[in-house]
């Protein structure tokens, strides 16, 4: 029987990789975005989702669209997802992650009882965890060190909450920092590769601008954590929160001279004040034990194919 998917943010970074991911499985997509939002992201997809208009926020809205698509599972992607943003804009952050997840878990238990939801949240709710107990497990507390991660915390709360109480069938996920081509040049990846194609292009003065490169950080593919969500929606019980990460950490200073590696320009490196984050985790490690014994995921794409990808993406759009 085909399975039908209504993914939330789909015309973001990750909603639009999921839509691919689904559709090559077979799965018949449809999504939802904000007012007057770009879709460029789903320019070769135009012809195989479904995309609604809807704000979050309202309650009204998204009953109305999970009435029309019907969906066996749904995928809640949309919110603000860069921790800067969200720090400028706290109430704003929480409106949108926690009253938008209420709303969809809400109007879930009411229009599609039977629907599952996978809910993303972050590995940003361990926040200041003890690097002693590095690789990071699902039984790791709480330790927020920004609205972005405090905001996630109240949404898997709440999805607790309504699996527990009302029985909506909801799995939360803890995505660690996930990569690859359309992810916004905020994020430090995509920074450093677009600083590098546009250098290359004569567009910028051969200088890249970095922020702290002592920091370790575990990446994973778009690709890969694409795969991870559906296979969550296809073998995961609801209750427990479940980690994806490679398991594998990698400074930054090793991912920038990877991305100059793969550059025949002369680059110069400059560290910019405004790129350093207030508080910042020294290394961030993820164990992805529970999630590989429920669906026997594991990544298939290395750094390096990863980061090639990143270039060749932002060398493009420069072009």
């Amino acid at each position: 029987m085909t399975k039908r998917a209504l993914i939330t943010g789909i015309a973001g970074f990750a909603g639009s990789h999921l839509a691919r991911e689904l559709i090559g499985q077979g799965w018949i997509v449809s999504g939802i975005e904000r007012y007057g939002a770009v879709l460029s992201n789903l320019t070769d997809l135009i012809y195989r989702v479904r995309v609604d208009e809807c704000d979050i926020l309202s309650s009204k809205d998204v009953g109305y669209v999970i009435r029309k698509q019907r969906p066996d599972t749904i995928f809640h992607l949309a919110g603000t997802s860069f921790v800067p943003d969200a720090q400028n804009a706290p109430q704003m952050a929480f409106e949108i992650n926690v009253k938008g997840s209420l709303n969809m878990l809400e109007e879930t238990r009411e229009n599609a009882p039977d629907a599952g939801v996978i809910l993303i949240s972050s590995a940003e709710v361990y926040g200041d965890a003890d690097r002693s107990r590095m690789p990071l497990t699902e039984d790791n507390v709480f330790r927020p060190l920004n609205i972005y991660a405090l905001t996630k915390v109240c949404a898997e709360e709440t999805a607790f909450y309504y699996h527990r109480v009302k029985g909506v069938k909801c799995v939360v996920l803890r995505p660690f920092n996930h990569i690859g081509p359309g992810q916004r040049a905020s994020f430090v990846t995509s920074s450093f590769a677009l600083q590098v194609a546009r250098i290359e292009a004569g567009k910028q003065e051969p200088v890249l601008k970095v922020g702290n490169l002592e920091a370790a950080r575990d990446f994973t593919d778009v690709r890969d954590m694409v795969r991870a969500y559906r296979m969550a929606a296809e073998h995961c019980e609801p209750a427990n929160p479940y980690n994806i990460c490679s398991g594998r950490v990698y400074k930054i200073k090793e991912i920038l001279d990877k991305l100059l590696a793969l550059s025949d320009a002369e680059i110069k490196i400059r560290q910019d004040p405004e790129r350093m984050r207030d508080s910042e985790v020294p290394i961030f490690q993820g164990d992805r034990t529970r999630f590989t014994q429920a669906t026997g995921w594991e990544p298939r794409f290395s750094i390096d194919e990863t980061l090639k990808k990143i270039l060749d993406y932002w060398r493009d759009q420069v072009r």
